[in-house]
Parts: structure tokens; sequence; C-alpha cells
């Protein structure tokens, strides 16, 4: 009897206690149940995926008021559905546009339409034209059914259809060739840009290219900023006839045409305008030749044998266009000219005092030149003689020239036994191998006369002559002893013509140079400072070129590979190097975005891009010097 009471008592304790437990749950799974999204699947109504968008223009003043985007709902259960839409996005998820609206209606069921209007003055202010809905929602009753998000929009639109702009590009461009100076040269070429404004204020026309019939392009933009009053004006931009005529392009076609306000907002743009004017390259002004000389080490040798010897290496800064050839000056009576660069001699033209010299490739912008010249002078002219030990040599540091020279170093150097006396008017510094005189900022009107007094014994003139002819008798005899050697057999090689190693080498540059400008474009586009849709214009341009220049050196590549295998070996060290470089640049790519993703340390990261930056400047230098290689 006690044991049944203590197994009642037992049974009212854990009663309770289940009771508890249960209710625990039941509450738990209460409030867990809303927390919980419900799926478009399970529920009354969804969204099918599919959206209309139509700007309304409702006081018929060519500006839409509202952008209506029309939101498809599949209904399986008629009731009151609420369809909201939120934010619009430009080209980039960045790009937003705040605003928003919903719309709440009775639908039946099936599939139906709902319209949520946008306002398009808060679209116009944000100067941001719409591409895609951020978010779209529908609900019922507060609970959120299902949401589609980052949806395109069906139509294109400009945000000159949400608003009045200040100024349009009206569509009208005219051009004609300018002579300046009636030489019968094109000076300039002038376009003339119609523009339309309706909000005075200064406005800037950028003008993005132009194109030949073969698609060659002359990069570069130019720009005219002006105030413009209320109405239709002709923006005037000119481009240099010389930038025309040293690119080789025979302009049909502008590329582009863009129109800024003071906040640097794009109000307009034009692309590929048929120019109406057919122009030849050659119809413009020649570039002028502007060149610094940066140094020049002359060294003058009054020789035993009663010869002047001058050899003067110049350091040429080519501050102007691309420059194939230039003039170098000499003195009166002056004759047996060379004049060679790094790779050998090259092709001279002699004129009144000048020689005019044939490059070995053109020479751009802010690039530098090193050249050698070398002549002879008559003794009688510039070196007089008096009781028989007495000679004074009359000559100028430097002649023929119409720029500053940065640094003029003159050596002097006197026949073998000479003593020198005295210098007038400067003082040179005496040296072990003669006299050395240093100016720095030389002008052409500086006066650069000079006189040297020297004493010499005729002894040394005579002892010369009779040491040289040892020297030769010699070099006689050991001709003779070694004519009996068997002569080694040479191997014929096919001989690549000059014109087409040269085209491969200028091929290689123009490639160079064309990377350059896609990495100075990256780097702009990155740091803010050029439109999105102007660098889309501009890349497809310079990829048009890349591609040309490429298809170009392919070919170039095979002739020169079948000239045997010294070519073929060098155009299989280009090709290796040109993989390693884009191997390095795809994977320096690759670690920073993932850098930037938060992957990588910063340590690593830094470790990683120096070691990507070796394999890049050792593609380089390889290139480099097949590149040389090919030169000489």
């Amino acid at each position: 009897m006690v044991f049944h009471v203590k197994n009642v008592q037992t049974h009212k304790k854990i009663v309770p206690k289940a009771i508890i437990f249960l209710m625990i749950i039941l509450t738990i799974s209460i409030i867990l149940t809303p927390m919980s999204p419900v799926s478009a699947q399970d529920g009354n109504a969804s969204l099918t995926g599919t959206i209309t968008d139509l700007g309304v223009d409702a006081n018929d003043n060519g500006i839409y008021d509202t952008l209506n985007i029309g939101v498809e709902v599949n209904v399986t259960t008629a009731g009151t559905y609420t369809v909201g839409v939120n934010g619009l996005l430009g080209a980039s998820s960045s790009e937003l546009v705040s605003v928003s609206d919903e719309n709440s209606t009775y639908l039946d069921e099936g599939v139906q339409i709902v319209y949520v209007s946008l306002d398009g003055p808060t679209i116009f202010d944000s100067w941001i034209v719409p591409e895609n809905v951020s978010i779209i929602t529908l609900s019922e009753s507060g609970n959120q059914l299902d949401s589609l998000s980052n949806v395109p929009l069906t139509n294109m639109y400009l945000i000159s259809h949400f608003g009045l702009l200040p100024a349009s590009l009206t569509g009208t461009v005219t051009d004609e060739g300018v002579d300046t100076d009636s030489d019968g040269l094109f000076n300039y070429l002038r376009f003339g840009v119609e523009v339309n404004v309706t909000t005075a204020g200064t406005y800037t026309v950028d003008l993005g290219g132009l194109y030949d019939a073969s698609y060659n392009i002359l990069s570069g933009a130019v720009v005219n900023s002006t105030y413009l009053t209320e109405g239709i004006h002709v923006v005037n931009v000119d481009m240099l006839g010389a930038e025309i005529y040293a690119a080789s392009v025979s302009p049909t076609t502008l590329a582009e045409v863009l129109l800024y306000d003071e906040s640097d907002r794009t109000l307009g743009t034009l692309n590929t305008i048929t120019l109406p004017t057919y122009y030849t390259y050659a119809e413009f002004q020649l570039p002028d030749i502007i060149t610094d000389i940066v140094k020049v080490e002359r060294t003058i040798t009054l020789e035993q044998d009663g010869n002047i010897y001058i050899t003067n290496d110049y350091l040429i800064e080519n501050v102007g266009f691309w420059i194939e050839y230039i003039e170098l000056g000499f003195p009166d009576s002056a004759y047996d000219f060379t004049v060679r660069d790094e790779m050998g001699t090259l092709e001279t033209t002699e004129g009144s005092n000048l020689l005019n010299v044939t490059l070995r490739y053109s020479v751009n912008t802010n690039e530098t030149l090193k050249l050698y010249m070398s002549y002879y002078l008559p003794w009688d002219s510039y070196v007089s003689q008096a009781n028989g030990v007495d000679f004074t040599f009359q000559f100028s540091f430097f002649e023929e020239f119409n720029s500053t020279i940065g640094t003029l170093t003159v050596d002097i150097l006197l026949p073998t036994g000479a003593k020198f006396q005295s210098s007038t008017p400067f003082e040179p510094v005496n040296t072990d191998d003669g006299l050395s005189f240093s100016l720095s900022d030389v002008e052409p009107s500086d006066d650069l006369n000079f006189e040297i007094n020297y004493k010499y014994d005729v002894f040394w003139a005579s002892f010369y002559p009779t040491i040289w002819m040892g020297i030769i008798a010699v070099a006689a005899s050991t001709f003779l002893f070694f004519r009996v050697a068997p002569q080694t057999l040479s191997v014929s090689t096919i001989q690549v013509p000059s014109t087409e190693l040269k085209s491969f080498i200028e091929s290689y540059e123009d490639k160079a140079t064309i990377r350059e400008e896609l990495e100075s474009l990256e780097e702009r586009l990155r740091k803010g400072k050029i439109p999105r849709r102007r660098y889309k214009v501009r890349k497809k341009m310079l990829d048009s070129r890349l591609a040309t220049v490429s298809r170009t050196l392919t070919t170039l590549s095979d002739k020169i590979r079948g000239a045997g295998s010294k070519y073929a070996n060098m155009m299989r060290q280009i090709e290796v190097a040109e993989a390693n470089l884009e191997g390095a640049e795809r994977d320096m790519q690759r670690v920073k975005a993932r850098y930037r993703r938060g992957e990588v340390s910063k340590g690593a990261y830094g470790k990683l891009l120096e070691e990507y930056k070796e394999r890049i400047e050792s593609a380089e230098a390889t290139i480099d010097g097949v590149l040389l290689r090919l030169r000489e």
C-alpha cells in the first residue's frame, strides 16, 4: 500500500514537467516559424522573373516624368498583393539611383502585371543612366513572398530622357583644313561641333581620335572649353596638322565627340562620324624638328702628320614630334665625314655647313639619341707657325647649332712632344692626355672662338713616321708567315632583307607602345580620370591596333625564321619571353584580385608582386636583347 502511494506521487511530479516541456517546444516552434523565409512556390503568388519598362511623358514635353516598371506576378490564390521596386542600377553595382515605390492591388488567379512608377526627376538628378532594377519584392499582408535582384531593363535610356540637359550635341559636325602661313599645307584640321545650349555656362567639346580608311588611328584627344550663352553655337576644335602628318594617317572618320559640363558630366556623345571632306596626310604641315642638345663631348686631335681630326659625341633629346633625320653642323673646309649611332654607320647628305643624317629608326617624343660624328680639317686653315717651333691653333669650341647645349666638353690633344704655352680667352684644365675645357648652358649667340699657343720640335714629326714604318714592316712579316695557315670554311646563310628586319623591329616597338597606352588607360580608369564610355571606345581602338600589329609580327617572324637557325633561335627566344611576360601579367592581375578579396595577406601579396615584376623585367630584357642583335 505504501509502495502504490509512492508511485502515484511520482506520476504527479512527471506529468506537470512533461506538459511544461511540450509547451516550451510549441512556443519555440511558433517563434521560429515567421523567421523562416517563405518559399515562392509555397505561397499564394510568386514573381515570374519577367518585367517590362516604359518611360511615361505625362505632359508631352519630351521628358519622362516617370519610369514605369511592369512586374509579372503568377497568382495561385486571389488576394491583395504588394509589389515593391527599390532602386535602379547603372553600368555597375556601385552606381545606385535611390528611387523606389510600391503598388498594392487586388489580383485574380493567373499571371498578372503590376505597374510601379519611379520618379523621373529623381533619376535625372542622380545623373546615372539606369540599366537594371536593383530589388523587386512581392508581399502579402506584410509577409514577403518572393524577391528578385539586379533585373535588366528591357529598354535603353539616356539621362536626357528624364530631364532637360543644360546643353546637347545637335549631331552636326563640319571640318576644314586651315593654312595659317599660306605655304599650301594645313596647319590645323578644324572641326566645328554644333551645340544646343539651354542653360548658359562653360562647356567642353572633346574629340577622341581619327581613323583612316584602313582603321589606322591617330589617338590623342583635343578639346575646347568655352563659355556659351543660350542658343545654338558652333564650337571649333583644332587638331594640329603636324600630328596628322607625323602619324601618316589620312583621316576619313572622327572616332568620337564628347560634350561635358563644368562638373565633368557627360552631356552628349557622337561616335564614328564620317568626315565630309577627303584629306591625305601629305596635305598637312610637316612636323618641326625640335631637339635639345643635352651633351656634346668634342675631341680635337692635332696629329703629327699635319692633320686635324675632330670627333663629336652627341646626346640629343627629341622634344618635338617623331623624327627620322637630323641636321648636324660642321666648320668650313671639313671633309671625310663619318656619322654613326651605337649600331653602325648612318647615311648622310652634305649641305652648306650642315650634314643631313638619316636615322636608323624613328625617334619619338622625349626619347634620346646618341650620335658620333668625325671629320678632318685642313691644317693650314687653322694652324699657323712661327720660328719653326711656335704654333698657334685658332678654332671654335662649337659651331652651326641653333639650340642650347646643356654641357659642352672639349678635349684638345696636342702633338706628342708639344708643350702648351697659353690659351685665350678660356683657361684649360691640363690633363695627362692634353687640354680640357668644360662649358654649361651654351647658347648659339655665345662667342666660342679660342686660340691655343704651343711649342713643337720638328724632331717628333720625323721620329713618329720612322716608328710607323717599323710597325708596318713587322705587320707585313706576320701576315706573310700566317698566310699559309689553313683557311676556315665559311657556312653560307640566307640573308634577311634589312627592310623586313626594320619592319619587325618597328612593329615590335609599336606593340610595346600600345601596351603602355593600354596600361595607362587602365590606370586612368581606376583613378576615375576618364569616363567609362570613353574608356571603352579607346580600349576598343587600341585592341584593334594591337591585333593588327600582332598579325604583322607573326608574318614577319615566319619570314625571318626561315633565314636560318640563328634567326629561328632569336624568334624562339622572343616567343618564350612573350609567353613568360603574358603569364606574369596574368598572375599579377590574379593576385591583385585575391588581395582585394582578402584571400592573400599583405606580406605575401608584396612578395608575389615583386616576383612577378622580376619575371616581367627578365622577359622584357630578353626581348630587348634580341631586338638589339637584330639591329646589328
